[in-house]
């Protein structure tokens, strides 16, 4: 397919009757633009945010983007590369970016009242973006649910290389360090997934390429998490905790309610482990090194055995584009 018509593909497949105003793209255009315009600024000034109106339109307008995308009609149920958005994935893209947008909210108003910062609303946020992602999954019903990362297609130390950055992720926003930029890379990586998976399910773009795009917004989020807790005063701590987390839930199998309300008690005391003439910091680097042998040995195991259950499966019929198309409404139609 040539430029120019790929061009028209992607203006009749994303111009479409579902969102006749424009309203979802009247925020989405914005978006990326603003995306752009942070990341030129992650460093000390993170990313110019702060306790201001300019702060608060632009945090609304993140709102906005996610809210609006229920405006469209999309297959109910996920396809064998799994590349392709689904409801149960669109509604859990929403709570999860809600997460972000609301400890960037709460660092506002602790900023903007002169508050001393407020740590048990972000472990609030987790345990309610959890409920709210189990909600999700619940109403769009059991024959439409797929999990995000164990369901794709693609090596299995992929997949969980992508689930250890949904540990460090939530294992961040319980730290809850007072600053916008990290939730902002997360609210990123999430909002601008959502637009690869509308430009695969639209197929106006390969599975492969998504993967490693999506592989590559990890890896800058990770390297923004770690200079972002290089100023907190411990590059190890995040990570030696987000190591905890993945050992506690896939390995001894904690309920994630559990897991999160117990993790959001030892980053309480993890935090006083950076304040000032604390020899306890020394530690970190300890129980990092402990805890990634093993994460290790669970990457180990978790690759062995989805290795042996492929090898082991019957292959698989996909959906083609066409027929993917009318996987509509909770009907599977035979495609014309």
């Amino acid at each position: 397919m040539g430029v120019l018509s790929w061009f028209s593909h992607a203006k009749k497949s994303l111009f479409t009757r579902e969102d006749t105003f424009n309203v979802h793209k009247t925020f989405g255009f914005p978006c990326l633009v603003h995306f752009l315009y942070r990341f030129s600024q992650v460093g000390p000034t993170d990313c110019g945010f702060g306790a201001t109106r300019a702060t608060a339109m632009c945090l609304f307008m993140h709102v906005m983007l996610s809210s609006t995308s229920l405006i469209f009609k999309i297959p109910t149920k996920r396809i064998k590369e799994g590349s392709r958005i689904w409801p149960e994935y669109r509604l859990h893209s929403i709570a999860f970016a809600m997460r972000s947008i609301a400890c960037m909210a709460v660092v506002y108003v602790e900023t903007a009242l002169a508050l001393k910062p407020m740590y048990w609303i972000n472990a609030l946020i987790v345990l309610l973006t959890c409920a709210a992602a189990d909600a999700g999954s619940a109403s769009v019903g059991e024959a439409a649910r797929s999990s995000t990362i164990r369901d794709l297609e693609g090596p299995a130390a992929l997949r969980f290389f992508f689930s250890f950055g949904q540990f460090v992720a939530t294992t961040n926003c319980l730290i809850g360090q007072r600053r916008y930029s990290l939730q902002f890379v997360y609210v990123w990586v999430i909002q601008f997934t959502a637009f690869l998976l509308t430009l695969r399910r639209k197929n106006l773009a390969p599975h492969n390429p998504l993967m490693i795009t999506y592989g590559a917004m990890l890896a800058f989020g990770i390297g923004v998490a770690l200079y972002e807790a290089h100023l907190m005063g411990s590059t190890i701590m995040p990570l030696a905790l987000s190591n905890i987390a993945v050992i506690g839930r896939m390995y001894f199998g904690i309920n994630k309610y559990v897991l999160w309300a117990g993790m959001a008690v030892v980053v309480h005391f993890a935090r006083m482990t950076l304040e000032p003439g604390s020899s306890i910091v020394h530690l970190w680097p300890f129980v990092w090194g402990v805890s990634t042998l093993g994460v290790m040995v669970i990457a180990a195991r978790y690759v062995n055995k989805k290795n042996k259950a492929e090898e082991g499966a019957a292959p698989k019929q996909e959906e083609t584009p066409k027929q993917e198309a009318v996987i509509m409404n909770g009907e599977h139609k035979k495609a014309e």
